[in-house]
């Protein structure tokens, strides 16, 4: 007796005997040694080929251009999902699992974990302790509405807080111990007086947010400072981050109408978000960045407004339908291809 199948199963069905082999085996050779029949049967395996092959050849293709879901996050959406939703975005950014399990059909929910070690203020620690972040994970690991990427901080400063690289990898590894196929996302600002942020936080998280603001009103009648913003892009590919770990942070806000500090970023016009994603599309394509972010969808009071929400060419110039069109381009473009 041997075994022709291996399995679990020990219930004899993958035994054969040896005697029955044998018996086979030689009506085979008798066949193979009549060469009409032999060459009969070489004849219809060789007509067989061109179908076969042609039936491969359709299969292969359609599995490798299969389209992929292509993820655009607006953050503070506050609870307007049916705005955002018709604007292209579906990825919102929520911090309890009510609101994750409130998210629409057709929205899935990126974490908010808190943030920690970007300021003195927070005294260089986390809002949430590993166990509450434990818990959180184990939560939602499975949920269908959970898109899988856990935002574990915003903006960290390793000049305010030296030991942020080290605290920010530990917090990756603790989720991907208790969700293997998660994602970390943080936001790392790299601005001129602290240029090495890229270079020491890049193996901090999985996914890295880049995020010039270029528009500001210094230059509204000279525009946008296009030139500052592909460097900043460059800077975190120089980092050694690759496209397919940034994350586009668009500027869609300004703050003329913010209740207090001071105005300095302004809300770009439309001619202008037309050319940032332009650069944004020749320096990460689209094909490889993992999803894209635009700041902001809703207002923050002392920091964002007007925002892409008020964006509708009213009061503000008409953004809404920049994105629109420029989310309906990528989808058009993959599905076609």
């Amino acid at each position: 007796m041997r075994v022709v199948e291996t399995g679990a199963s020990h219930d004899g069905k993958g035994i054969e005997n040896e005697d029955d082999v044998s018996l086979k085996t030689f009506a085979w050779r008798n066949i193979m040694r009549d060469s009409k029949t032999t060459r009969a049967l070489i004849a219809s395996v060789t007509a067989a080929l061109p179908v076969l092959s042609a039936a491969l050849g359709l299969m292969a293709p359609a599995a490798a251009t299969e389209p992929r879901e292509h993820l655009h996050f607006a953050a503070n959406m506050r609870s307007d999902y049916t705005g955002a939703a018709s604007a292209g975005f579906n990825l919102a950014d929520v911090s309890t699992q009510s609101a994750l399990r409130a998210l629409p059909e057709g929205m899935r929910g990126i974490y908010w974990l808190g943030s920690g070690y970007n300021s003195r203020r927070s005294n260089c620690s986390w809002r949430l302790s590993d166990k509450q972040v434990t818990e959180t994970v184990t939560a939602i690991r499975d949920n269908r509405k959970f898109s899988g990427i856990y935002y574990i901080s915003d903006e960290p400063h390793p000049a305010l807080c030296p030991d942020a690289p080290e605290r920010l990898a530990e917090r990756t590894a603790l989720i991907h111990s208790h969700d293997p196929r998660g994602k970390t996302f943080v936001i790392v600002l790299n601005s001129s007086t602290a240029p090495t942020e890229f270079a020491q936080m890049k193996d901090s998280a999985d996914y890295i947010g880049v995020d010039p603001y270029p528009c500001n009103v210094k230059n509204e009648l000279t525009g946008c400072n296009y030139t500052a913003l592909r460097q900043r892009i460059d800077q975190a590919l120089r980092a050694g981050i690759p496209s397919t770990r940034i994350v586009p942070v668009f500027q869609t806000f300004g703050q003329a109408c913010i209740s207090s500090g001071d105005n300095y970023y302004r809300l770009p016009t439309a001619a202008e978000t037309e050319i940032m994603l332009g650069i944004w599309d020749e320096k990460v394509p689209v094909e490889q960045r993992p999803f894209d972010m635009a700041y902001s969808w809703g207002k923050q009071p002392t920091l964002a407004c007007p925002t892409l929400q008020m964006a509708d060419g009213h009061l503000y110039p008409d953004l809404l339908s920049v994105y629109k069109s420029y989310f309906a381009r990528i989808t058009g473009a993959f599905s076609s291809r």
